[in-house]
């Protein structure tokens, strides 16, 4: 009986205790509460007089101060959505409108607008996504028709070079096997497998001439061809995150009249965010009968919010236990930039040793006879609508060998590419 009233006593004084607290909170809470209301009108008034005098970068600076007190409203995100657009900062734009529409996701203005910003900061995944809540009159304003096809793109072009008996001064030789002019072409197919998944489809066709010499005469000369088929699996996750598998086939004319067939698997994953895409992908491949590991990181980044300046900067490093080059390191740089309206221009450079060098998730593999050292490019787009007109120039070190009864002897010979490319999304 003793134990049972001091529990009770226990319970009283406890909820005794909390009833004081209680009392003295709705004071302290109002209290908090005019500030913050008084607060939030200040900033209420003030940015919106700032969005209607179109003064969208002081807007944007009183949106971070107060953000920092922890003023947080609707039209405060809004307002700020409003103002990154008008900067054309499309990737804090969406990040404000995403924001706004949690809190009326059925607003079509907003959901306009938030896909317009996606489109413009290079996030063509969550603008596809996005565009399918979108009501049919909104789909047809924004032009956005769902489609199995996501794009089809057809390549191709001509590379030439200075690799020529006589034009290298080499002594003490027995053979000579110098690859010259190149004829390539490629097709791709994506397609849509859901609002979260692609498969994309590729073929490429190389055709390389080819010239053996043993001392000062020519021993063989013929037509060396390259069938290519990649394909590629992704996945977007709603955390902005893009994973899959990649992988390709390579049937590869040897200069000896013997064929081989290797191939290479690729793993990629890479996550969005505002500015910067970094991404990592691994890749295992056989080329010329020798196990190769490759890992890649790279990062894709945004400094203007925008498209209208990009660049990628990517770092390789190549395993070759059995060869006897055993490590190869690639370093590559690219810019692209907005000219005038629906032209752009994209350069690019990379050094290193390049050969079986896989990139673009398999899509570009430098399964060359001679490896690369060396390449610098550009290109000029045109976008028309859903078109895509590209003409591009590269140019690439290669080395070649001069091979004795004893040794061999390296040299170094220029190529010449020329490119266009049509590309048609839908």
């Amino acid at each position: 009986m003793y134990r049972l009233g001091i529990t009770l006593l226990f319970i009283i004084l406890t909820l005794s205790s909390l009833r004081a607290q209680d009392s003295l909170h709705p004071e302290q809470m109002d209290s908090l509460t005019r500030v913050n209301n008084l607060r939030m009108m200040q900033t209420d008034s003030l940015t919106y007089r700032q969005y209607l005098d179109g003064d969208f970068r002081n807007l944007i600076e009183t949106s971070r101060k107060v953000r920092q007190e922890g003023i947080n409203f609707y039209y405060l995100n809004y307002r700020t959505a409003i103002a990154y657009y008008a900067l054309k900062n499309y990737a804090k734009a969406a990040d404000f409108y995403k924001k706004t529409l949690s809190e009326t996701p059925d607003d079509p203005t907003l959901k306009k607008s938030l896909y317009y910003a996606y489109l413009l900061s290079g996030q063509k995944e969550n603008a596809a996504i996005l565009a399918r809540t979108m009501a049919p009159h909104t789909q047809a304003i924004v032009e956005y028709s769902p489609s199995v096809m996501d794009h089809i793109s057809l390549s191709g072009g001509y590379m030439t070079n200075d690799n020529r008996p006589g034009t290298h001064t080499i002594t003490g030789f027995d053979s000579l096997n110098q690859y010259q002019d190149m004829i390539f072409s490629a097709l791709d197919i994506g397609f849509k497998l859901s609002e979260r998944a692609k498969l994309k489809l590729g073929y490429q066709l190389y055709s390389t001439r080819f010239q053996g010499t043993a001392g000062t005469l020519f021993s063989r000369e013929k037509q060396l061809v390259q069938h290519q088929l990649v394909a590629a699996l992704e996945f977007f996750t709603p955390g902005n995150v893009t994973w899959g598998f990649a992988g390709g086939y390579y049937n590869i004319e040897r200069n000896d009249a013997g064929k081989s067939n290797n191939y290479s698997l690729t793993a990629f994953l890479n996550k969005r965010f505002t500015y910067t895409v970094p991404e990592i992908a691994v890749s295992y491949s056989n080329f010329g009968g020798i196990d190769q590991y490759q890992a890649k990181g790279s990062l894709t980044y945004y400094p203007l919010g925008n498209l209208n300046f990009y660049g990628i900067t990517s770092a390789a490093v190549i395993y070759n236990p059995d060869s006897w080059t055993t490590e190869q390191y690639i370093f590559s740089q690219h810019f692209g930039m907005k000219l005038s309206g629906p032209l752009w221009l994209d350069a690019n450079g990379s050094l290193g040793n390049h050969l079986n060098y896989i990139s673009e998730r398999s899509f570009l593999v430098f399964d060359t006879y001679d490896p690369i050292k060396a390449l610098a490019g550009l290109s000029l787009s045109l976008y028309l609508k859903k078109m895509t007109l590209s003409a591009g120039y590269q140019w690439q070190q290669k080395e070649g060998y001069a091979f004795s009864a004893t040794n061999y002897t390296p040299y170094k010979y220029n190529n010449h590419l020329l490119n266009i490319a049509l590309s048609w999304n839908f």
